[in-house]
């Protein structure tokens, strides 16, 4: 304890943040004192009651943090400065603005697109960041503060820009990086050119969507987001110049480590990057002194620094990445390179495989939980990628240090481009291998903490030479976090995600069946931009996450209730990462995109289509029963939206309990089932059409005369939907409404007898 002392305060410190963010800070306080009493009189009393104080004092600090934006929603008009790069598309702009009265904040933004470092007037809405609104879903907010974005400011228009000037601090490093990022891109194709900015920078360029995917199913996306790898490169540049010019070890730590938090800063200064570039200082700092930079007091000494300057990033797994990289190494590195030195693999090689092996040991758990995939193939990615990144950082630099030279600008561009063309190839290939992509919920946080603890034991038997309890362990520990034995339900469970204005809708039956209605997306108006529709971008960041989160890896049944975009847009993204057993499908002749899409995936996956029609019956092998009402043929025509009025209306019963599902069926279709006599009464109601004006009429909601109503629909949405005469006309039966722009997601539960119905956000009806 006593050699690893600073390590301790460290991991004390960021306990005591941890157990703040956490809501146990007093606990925490209170097993800290005890603590401190049982080791009085010991020789480590004095240390001990220091690291107590510590711990409370970064708690009650973290706990005086603010929230970033508490106020509700308004109106506002803002003077600022374009602060970072400029994500433009076919529907406006996005981009952070560095405001005179308001902080940072992320604007989208329609009209003309501005620079970096333009000097604009704004008027838009400014809105806090979400936290979670689906179970297991990560906070916007968190995520956002971790960026140093105050807010959201939407449905903006810029009224005024102005060039930047000279004296705007604000202007100085998006101008820098705009101008790198021209040069680059005036040389170096896409999308080579934006995955080097990515690393140079981490600008958030715009790579393809299936080369986004495959860095993640190769677990090589940390190349592209500026942290420890970069600011390694950039730090070992600095010291090779500064040793050349033949400054010493002190002048040239120092120089360093100056240079360091420059580069951080024009990486954007987020939390990532100003975190690398601490445990880098220490490590600099340790050389300087004569000490080994890789030690645990080191790394205790950046987690101390982190915990009290910025105690909210303790409880993010970009923290938990950070670190959990850094440990692997100093526990498995050395051991790993002598290994391979010993089987005769040349030192280069051998000290690439070792480390990468050694972080991906470390930080595979927390990239499946990232990013909801195993990468089997990551430590052959990282190997034959990160040295590369390294090689191509200092090629990027190359170019933009002789841009006033173009002949020599071009040479470099075109070595540059080879290595990154190498990059994308790798990339690709170990992609296309077989089983690459394994989808994965994440593990929970006991299981990730039980194999950190593993690898701990794991390194120390490898060190006593007793390889083969080391591998078992390892193999136990990985297989805990794979399979960690999780609850199992025996209820049916039907949860509306919210989705924003749309529908997405899971079922879970007893025996784990799981069936989706609708998928979630956008209202798609007009032709996609580029072939590809915001509909689906919706079902990519919300409905897919959700299922694999919530456990499953495939989808027994699809069913779309009708082709619109706000309703099929998710189809596609999941039938292409989970697959369907079936898709049922109103059948009905629609040219949106992502519709077609979910037809086109469906054909592709061999997933078969049913057209399900009144008085269709589905029965499931463990007592469920989904009983079609709608549509009938003829279809219903000529109406003011003959696609909402034919949609899939369905009734889920399990014993006594019943749930019907009206998709955005209308007043007509209605009374088309009422006029069937169908028996449509219901203990719950997903109201039709989002709650529109146009449905639930009073003589159908009696009918269903259900105890719950639930609605799907989107805040602040441009329809006025839900509409006052359709939560008057069910409240008027005596039905609890709940709605996921104000509930978040919402559960219902039932043993087939009783029935609970839950939301995410717990609002008091």
């Amino acid at each position: 304890m006593v050699r690893a002392a600073v390590l301790v305060a460290g991991a004390a410190a960021a306990g005591g943040a941890l157990a703040d963010a956490r809501g146990v800070a007093l606990p925490m306080l209170v097993c800290a004192v005890a603590v401190w009493v049982v080791a009085r009189g010991v020789a480590i009393n004095v240390r001990s009651a220091a690291l107590v104080a510590l711990a409370a004092g970064v708690a009650s600090h973290a706990a005086r943090v603010p929230p970033a934006f508490a106020e509700k929603p308004h109106t506002i008009v803002v003077h600022g400065t374009v602060c970072g790069d400029v994500r433009a598309s076919s529907y406006g702009s996005a981009f952070p603005l560095a405001t005179d009265s308001e902080g940072t904040l992320e604007v989208a933004a329609s009209g003309a697109v501005p620079a970096a470092g333009d000097r604009l007037v704004v008027r838009g809405r400014i809105e806090p960041f979400d936290g979670p609104r689906n179970p297991g879903e990560p906070s916007q907010a968190a995520l956002a503060e971790e960026r140093g974005v105050r807010a959201h400011l939407v449905r903006a228009r810029v009224l005024s820009s102005q060039p930047p000037t000279a004296w705007d601090i604000h202007a100085w490093i998006p101008r820098a990086r705009a101008w790198a990022g021209e040069r680059i891109r005036a040389r170096i194709a896409e999308p080579e050119a934006s995955i080097l900015a990515g690393a140079l920078w981490g600008e958030k360029g715009a790579l393809p969507p299936d080369l986004r995917a495959e860095f993640q199913d190769t677990g090589t996306t940390h190349v592209l987001v500026t942290a420890g790898l970069h600011l390694g490169v950039i730090a070992a540049l600095c010291a090779w110049l500064l040793g050349r010019a033949g400054c010493g070890r002190v002048s040239s730590s120092l120089g360093v480590i100056g240079t360091v938090w420059l580069y951080a800063a024009v990486s954007g200064a987020h939390l990532p990057s100003l975190r690398a570039a601490t445990m880098l200082s220490f490590g600099l700092a340790a050389h300087a002194a004569g000490r080994s930079p890789f030690s645990w007091n080191a790394l205790g000494a950046a987690a101390l620094v982190i915990a009290l300057l910025w105690p909210a990033s303790v409880d993010t797994l970009s923290f938990a990445l950070s670190f959990s990289c850094v440990a692997a190494i100093m526990l498995f590195a050395k051991p790993l390179a002598h290994a391979f030195a010993g089987a005769g693999l040349p030192g280069f090689a051998g000290e690439t495989l070792s480390l990468t092996l050694a972080t991906q040991a470390g930080t595979w758990p927390l990239t499946a939980a990232a990013f909801l995939v195993i990468a089997p193939y990551s430590v052959i990615a990282n190997a034959l990628v990160v040295p590369v990144v390294g090689l191509a950082m200092l090629g990027g630099i190359a170019v933009l240090a002789v841009t006033p030279l173009p002949p020599l600008a071009h040479v470099a561009a075109n070595v540059d481009g080879v290595l990154l063309e190498w990059i994308v190839s790798a990339v690709r290939f170990v992609a296309a291998l077989p089983g690459a992509h394994i989808v994965a919920t994440p593990p929970p946080a006991w299981a990730v903490a039980v194999y950190d603890v593993a690898m701990a034991g794991v390194a120390f038997l490898a060190r006593a030479r007793r390889f083969g309890p080391a591998a078992a362990l390892f193999a136990g520990a990985v297989v805990l976090v794979v399979a960690p034995p999780r609850p199992q339900p025996h209820d049916l469970r039907i949860t509306l995600v919210d989705v924003g204005q749309a529908d997405g809708i899971v079922i879970r039956t007893p025996a784990g069946h799981v069936l989706l209605v609708d998928a979630g997306g956008r209202l798609e108006r007009g032709p996609a931009p580029d072939g590809e529709s915001p509909a689906e971008e919706v079902g990519e960041r919300v409905m897919v996450p959700f299922l694999v989160r919530a456990g499953v890896h495939r989808v027994d049944a699809v069913l779309l209730s009708h082709p619109h975009g706000d309703h099929a847009g998710g189809v596609a993204p999941v039938l292409r990462t989970l697959g369907a057993g079936v898709f049922a499908d109103s059948g009905q002749i629609y040219p949106g995109h992502a519709y077609r899409d979910a037809l086109d995936v469906a054909a592709q996956r061999h997933v078969a289509i049913a057209y399900p029609r009144r008085g269709t019956v589905w029965h499931t092998d463990d007592g469920v029963t989904l009983r079609f009402f709608s549509p009938a043929l003829p279809l219903i025509a000529n109406t003011r939206n003959d696609i909402n009025n034919n949609s899939l209306v369905f009734r889920v019963e399990y014993g006594r309990f019943g749930m019907l599902f009206a998709g955005d069926a209308g007043a007509e279709a209605e009374e088309r089932i009422l006029a069937s006599g169908a028996d449509v009464r219901a203990d719950v109601l997903k109201v039709g059409h989002h709650g529109s004006a146009y449905s639930s009429t009073p003589e159908f909601i009696r009918a269903v005369s259900p105890r719950y109503a639930v609605i799907s629909v989107g805040r602040d949405n441009l329809f006025g939907h839900p509409a006052r005469s359709t939560i008057d006309t069910l409240r008027d039966i005596g039905a609890t409404v709940y709605r996921t722009d104000e509930d978040g997601a919402i559960t219902i539960s039932t043993d087939g007898g009783r029935s609970d119905v839950t939301s995410l956000l717990a609002r008091d009806q």
